[in-house]
């Protein structure tokens, strides 16, 4: 007989099961059924069949929205009898970091995507037309492998996905804490969210970021599509590019809220670190760039189709490559981001070679039959720009991918590459290919679709004249150097221009070139100026991110050369300056106290008081604090988060580095001290004065009941601090002859009073205080400055908006084409 457990709510995690199920099922009949409706679309039985294929999404869609609720359900209501309830949230989370435990695990952030993918099928279904049952046969067959990823079964001896519904006692069956049938009344908490992730910007990143990831189905479906139609024309062409748009813009916006994230919750000091994580989003979103660019080429001049489709696939298929070395634990030890091994590194290899294979196999049997011009594009025309510039950005994306994969390429080959210090390495190389894509930006703005004529460039002598005064001005008062000491071959080593400035120079150029498009070519209709001013976005983003980063400022240095310790690297012990509490230290401009501490939840905010005095720079006086918090936490250690101070031309970025742990036995010290009282006695101590009012012959207390014969007396006492009094009465008495005694305390104080004994030949009492001081109360910290760091925000606000341009202008033109 199967034991029965008391207080738990079975009936989320069986509908949840059941929804899961329900999901797969219907997603494998959407895939049969659009799948012969595509094959048909001539005869009598196509709409019978697409009908069953929009009933089995229809059904899909809903069993995922219910899958969700859910989840959502259980996590708001604290079930944690479930084990990624209990895993990922706690009670005392607010809702919106309640929000984000829904996609900190794996199976939360698969249901994401596939949630996302099932809003882009009602769309399709609703929008697509002579297009619905091929696009939604390729994204029902994606919905089986992610309904799968959540399945949690086995089939024939091998696990199939992860469910978020399985119940902690059935996922550890051998734990003898489930052997009692009230085993949840032990259970009064969960793990809670990772400190990292509680941030506001952790509750609008995944969504879109997910949203950006799924959205590359589309461009990917619509390319086999086409080739399984063997249909090229505008019909095509439109929601294609569009959809394209769409994946780039919300990918790309996704990636940089990313960014943002890392520079508000991260300790590192900046916003993108070439982590692993990182450059397995920004690899794909790179692709698409490709595939909008050829595409735009080939809806022109017929040019580049075969290169949209590869590059429509590749953007696809490395979205499930990035999805297996995120979440495979392939790169547990070379990302702080990635996702634990559950066990599904075969089935996520699965996933990525099953649409491999399939697109492999559309591409080999329908390569010939691709159109393609027998005429090449001339060398001054757009299109053959478009391609060159498609082809930097396509070779940049290839050496971070390879570089990202080599812990799969070491596991492979038995190598042992390891980048040490990603930030110069993947610099070095991607500073040129930013150069160079920044000018073609620009200058392929002027030149004309089907023509060879080179001189519509000569519109770009003003852009020129500007962008060398203008860099030269920036470089002159922002100390860039503009050449610098370059080694040949470790031969000989000569003047040469320095990477910085160029693309400092690359930059200004992409700004004003576009700009100059804008008014010169368009003559300001800025209604179909979305790819200038996507580029003007892209040019001040880097912009933003040269000067930002180069121009970096440490302040905070360790004048008095203390040694902070083997945590500490060597570069970090000189940038790091150690802050008693009320002690002011002079950095830079400014001088600065750590004044006070104060603790919600689990974190303690440090307040950091910044003052200016009037200096060389004849800079106003000025006084700000920023509260940078920390914990430390069991798991992890120190998490701190940084506290920054914005102005319109910098960022004062401050974070805490070092804490005294509180909890450490060794950081504590203990007064110990006995004093003889009389009533209306007062005492002094380190902390406090004790003043014995009375002594009460009946106390009361949670842990002493009085039973008969007992001698009892509690001793009634007043301690005063600075502005603050307490009351106390610790209690001694006599059971059975045997003398007992329960101490009274001040825990913000760290006071201990014990009754000791009654002396009654004296008229007194003997009480002992124990006092426990943490130490000294300092902060070790890091402050640098960040110059026109606000630059790199605005160029990604208007990199977004000029995608978004772009997008309403390829539906207005969609809308021309139907009328």
């Amino acid at each position: 007989m199967e034991q029965s457990y008391l207080g738990e709510h079975l009936f989320p995690g069986q509908l949840g099961h059941f929804l899961t199920i329900l999901s797969m099922v219907a997603a494998l009949l959407a895939t049969v059924a659009y799948f012969v409706a595509t094959q048909l679309r001539d005869t009598d039985a196509y709409q019978s069949w697409r009908r069953i294929g929009r009933v089995g999404f229809g059904v899909h869609g809903l069993a995922i929205f219910g899958i969700v609720a859910t989840l959502f359900y259980m996590i708001w209501t604290h079930l944690f009898e479930y084990h990624y309830v209990f895993s990922h949230s706690s009670t005392d989370l607010p809702v919106k970091y309640m929000i984000s435990c829904f996609w900190e695990g794996q199976e939360g952030s698969f249901l994401l995507w596939s949630f996302w993918h099932a809003i882009l099928g009602f769309l399709t279904i609703m929008t697509a037309r002579k297009w619905e049952t091929p696009v939604m046969a390729v994204l029902s067959f994606t919905q089986i492998f992610l309904a799968a990823m959540l399945i949690g079964i086995y089939f024939f001896g091998y696990k199939v996905g992860s469910s978020p519904f399985i119940l902690m006692r059935d996922l550890m069956p051998a734990n003898p804490a489930f052997l009692n049938p009230n085993y949840l009344a032990a259970i009064q908490d969960g793990n809670g969210l990772n400190p990292l992730l509680q941030n506001y910007w952790m509750v609008i990143h995944p969504p879109v970021l997910f949203l950006g990831f799924a959205a590359t189905i589309m461009p990917f479906a619509y390319s086999l599509a086409a080739m399984w139609k063997g249909e090229y024309g505008k019909d095509w062409v439109l929601p294609t590019l569009r959809w394209s748009l769409f994946a780039g813009c919300i990918l790309g916006v996704g990636i940089l809220m990313g960014g943002a994230w890392a520079y508000e919750s991260l300790s590192f000091g900046g916003y993108w670190a070439w982590d692993p994580v990182e450059n397995a989003s920004l690899v794909p979103w790179l692709i698409g760039i490709c595939g909008i660019h050829t595409l735009l080429a080939y809806k022109h001049t017929g040019h580049a189709l075969k290169a949209t489709f590869v590059f429509n696939i590749l953007t696809f298929i490395l979205i499930l490559y990035s999805t297996f070395l995120t979440r495979s634990g392939i790169l547990g030890d070379t990302s702080v981001h990635a996702f634990v091994d559950l066990g599904m590194s075969g089935q996520l290899l699965v996933f990525l070679f099953s649409f491999l294979i399939l697109s492999f196999v559309f591409l080999f049997y329908k390569w010939r039959s691709i159109p393609t011009p027998e005429k090449e594009e001339p060398t001054y025309s757009k299109e053959f720009w478009l391609f060159i510039g498609s082809l930097v950005i396509f070779l940049v994306a290839l050496l971070i991918g390879i570089d990202t994969s080599w812990p799969v390429i070491n596991k492979i080959a038995g190598t042992d590459r390891v980048i040490v210090e990603p930030i110069a390495h993947y610099n070095r190389y991607t500073i040129w290919f930013g150069i160079v894509a920044l000018l073609i930006a620009a200058t392929t703005q002027f030149l004309r679709y089907r023509s060879d004529n080179w001189k519509s460039l000569q519109k770009l002598s003003s852009t020129l004249l500007t962008t060398i005064f203008l860099s030269g001005l920036i470089a002159y008062f922002g100390d860039f150097g503009v050449f610098e000491q370059t080694n040949f071959f470790n031969l000989f080593e000569i003047p040469f221009l320095s990477p910085y400035f160029l693309l400092l120079f690359a930059s200004i150029y992409a700004i004003v070139g576009n700009a100059a498009y804008i008014f010169q070519v368009l003559r300001g209709k800025i209604k179909v100026a979305g790819s200038a001013v996507a580029h003007i976005g892209f040019g001040l983003m880097l912009l933003g991110v040269l000067i930002s980063a180069s121009k970096k400022q440490v302040i905070s240095f360790n004048n008095a050369g203390l040694d902070y310790g083997e945590g500490f690297s060597a570069q970090d012990k000189v940038e790091n300056v150690f802050l008693p509490r009320g002690q002011a230290i002079q950095m830079g401009d400014y001088w600065v106290t750590y004044a006070d501490n104060h603790t919600e939840r689990f974190d303690t905010y440090y307040q950091i008081n910044y003052e200016r005095k009037k200096n060389e720079k004849d800079r106003p006086k000025e006084s700000f604090t920023l509260q940078p918090y920390a914990q430390i936490n069991p798991k992890m250690g120190l998490v701190s988060n940084p506290s920054t101070k914005h102005y319109w031309d910098r960022d004062i970025f401050t974070f805490v580095s070092s804490i005294p742990n509180n909890d450490d036995p060794a950081q504590q010290e203990q007064t110990y001290k006995d004093f003889e009282m009389a009533i209306g006695d007062t005492v002094a101590t380190s902390q406090a004065l004790i003043i014995l009012k009375s002594l009460n012959p009946a106390p009361l207390h949670t842990e002493y009941i009085p039973v008969p014969n007992d001698i009892a007396v509690g001793a009634v006492l007043e301690l005063r601090t600075l502005g603050q009094s307490y009351d106390l009465e610790p209690i001694y008495y006599i059971r059975q002859s045997v003398e007992n005694r329960i101490p009274a305390q001040v825990d913000g104080l760290g006071i201990t009073v014990n009754f000791e004994k009654v002396l009654p030949q004296k008229s007194k009492v003997k009480l002992s205080v124990v006092e426990t001081s943490q130490g000294l109360d300092y902060v070790i910290m890091k402050a640098m400055v960040f110059p026109f760091i606000n630059v790199l925000w605005l160029g990604c606000v208007v990199m977004a908006l000029g995608f978004a341009m772009s997008i309403v202008q390829r539906y207005r033109e969609g809308k021309r084409l139907k009328n």
